[in-house]
């Protein structure tokens, strides 16, 4: 391996592993303290009455603290205001996309179950694309190289045969293989 080959792999390593210390400790198993809808009272039924309000209320989040669940399925009396006041403003007309983007400005773009896809939020869809072609890259290049490999090693092979090709296999079976042989014989007479 070359010095430049081994100070890329030397960087891919690192820049790996510091990814990885990055996601483990972004993980909630490390986070302390109280339990998100800790002491919460979720007691209520949620009570979906039609598609429109199905659509709406598993397209907003709910913000009292429970464990990013959506307005269709959280059952703390918050999300029972939030419903009430969802359900008043379909009743009077307005869209399900005018409400959500009231609700967005209300409580924030994380109240969202799925971020816009506008602005820096479409950094959001364009990261899993980007590892797919960066993996697709990876397999390609690995593929490659194994090729490279084992057309090396192929040439290597035929190159010992072509030398001298009648010795190359006429060393091929030595002792060993005609003691084997004569042992084997012997196992059949008896």
């Amino acid at each position: 391996m070359t010095p430049t080959r081994r100070l890329i792999h030397g960087i891919t390593l690192l820049v790996a592993g510091a990814v990885a210390l990055f996601v483990l400790l972004r993980s909630p198993d490390f986070a302390e303290g109280q339990q998100l809808g800790e002491g919460m009272v979720r007691s209520g039924i949620v009570g979906i009455q039609n598609e429109t309000e199905r659509k709406l209320f598993y397209g907003l989040i709910c913000t009292c603290g429970c464990p990013r669940e959506s307005l269709g399925t959280c059952t703390c009396g918050f999300a029972h205001e939030r419903r009430d006041e969802l359900r008043a403003l379909l009743a009077a007309g307005r869209s399900i996309e005018d409400i959500k983007s009231a609700y967005a400005d209300r409580f924030g773009p994380q109240a969202l179950a799925v971020p816009p896809n506008t602005g820096g939020y479409r950094l959001i869809y364009l990261i899993p694309i980007g590892a797919i072609v960066l993996g697709a890259g990876f397999v390609i290049v690995s593929l490659r190289r194994w090729r490279s490999r084992s057309a090396g090693a192929d040439a290597k092979a035929r190159e010992g045969e072509g030398k001298d090709g009648a010795a190359a296999k006429q060393g091929a079976r030595d002792d060993f293989d005609d003691k084997l042989d004569e042992e084997l014989r012997n196992l059949d007479r008896e």
